[in-house]
C-alpha cells in the first residue's frame, strides 16, 4: 500500500470518524459506494488538508471520495459528520491493516456522537467460535477494541484476491457473550477481488469465502446438498438468511461451504 509523506506521524494522533446504522436494520453496504482497496498516492494524513477536501467535495456534490490516511487508531468527530451529513461525498479511511473504511454523507443521519475505531492485533476468534464456521475458508479477520454501536453506517472494504472473483464473501461477527458466530452479510466478490460490508458496531469479524449457487426450478435444499456433496445441516448452517428450509425460490443465491 502506498503511503504519502507524513504517514508515520499520523500514528501519533487520534482521528475521528463515524459509521452509521439504525437499530434492527440489516447489515448492508451504502448504496452507490464503490469498492475501495489500495490507498491512492494522493491520500493525505494531514487533518487540515482532509477537512478542506471534505468541504469542497460536500459542496460540489459530485460524489467524490476524500482519501484520508488514519493508521489503525482513529476517530471521526461529530463536527466532521456534520460537514458530511446528507452530502454526496464519501470519507475514505485508509488504515495500516488489511481493511479500509468509508463513511458516505447520504448515510449520516446522526451527528451527536463520534465513531471511534482502534484496530487490534490481539488474538481474534476463539477456537470454539471457529468451529461453527468450519468448512469455510477464512480469508480475513479484524477486530475493533471498541464494541460501541455506530451512529451511522460504516463500510468495511476488504481485498480478498482476484482469484476469488464471483464467489461469495460472507462476513461473520462473534457474539462474545454467547460464544456464537453470527452471519452479518453476503457480498459477491467483484472482478478485482474486493468485497464491502456495512457495519453496525465495533466487534470481532471474520470474512470467509464460499462458492455460490443459484437456485434452479425443482431445487430443494436436500437435493442441492447431495449435488454439492455436503450435508443438509452444513448447507442450512451456511445460509441462515433462509427462514424456512422448505421454501426456497428460483434465482435465490445460496452459500456453499467447503470450497
Amino acid at each position: 500500500m502506498k503511503k504519502t509523506a507524513g504517514w508515520k506521524q499520523v500514528l501519533a494522533l487520534i482521528f475521528i470518524l463515524v459509521p452509521a446504522l439504525w437499530p434492527g436494520e440489516p447489515v448492508r453496504a451504502a448504496a452507490g459506494t464503490s469498492i475501495i482497496s489500495q490507498a491512492p498516492e494522493e491520500a493525505t494524513a494531514d487533518w487540515n488538508q482532509m477537512t478542506e477536501w471534505l468541504d469542497n467535495a460536500a459542496g460540489n456534490g459530485r460524489g467524490e471520495n476524500v482519501p484520508f490516511a488514519v493508521g489503525d487508531t482513529f476517530t471521526v468527530p461529530a463536527d466532521i459528520l456534520g460537514r458530511l451529513a446528507g452530502k454526496n461525498a464519501t470519507l475514505v479511511l485508509y488504515t495500516d491493516s488489511n481493511v479500509t473504511f468509508t463513511v458516505s454523507g447520504v448515510d449520516v443521519r446522526r451527528t451527536d456522537a463520534p465513531v471511534c475505531v482502534t484496530l487490534s492485533d490481539e488474538e481474534l476468534l476463539p477456537a470454539e467460535a471457529l468451529q461453527q464456521i468450519c468448512g469455510a475458508r477464512i480469508v480475513r479477520q479484524f477486530q475493533m477494541a471498541e464494541r460501541d454501536e455506530y451512529p451511522c453506517l460504516v463500510n468495511a472494504h476488504l481485498s480478498l484476491g482476484a482469484e476469488n472473483s464471483g464467489k461469495n464473501a460472507v462476513l461473520y461477527s462473534c457474539d462474545e457473550a454467547a460464544g456464537r458466530m453470527k452471519q452479518e452479510g453476503i457480498y459477491r466478490i467483484n472482478e478485482s477481488g474486493s468485497a464491502m460490508f456495512g457495519l453496525k458496531r465495533g466487534g470481532v469479524y471474520a470474512a470467509v469465502i464460499m462458492e455460490s449457487y443459484t437456485v434452479m426450478p425443482g431445487d430443494m435444499l436436500s437435493r442441492i446438498a447431495v449435488k454439492k456433496g455436503i450435508s443438509l445441516q452444513a448447507l442450512t448452517a451456511a445460509n441462515p438468511q433462509i427462514a424456512d428450509p422448505d421454501r426456497i425460490h428460483v434465482g435465490q443465491i445460496l452459500n456453499i461451504p467447503g470450497v
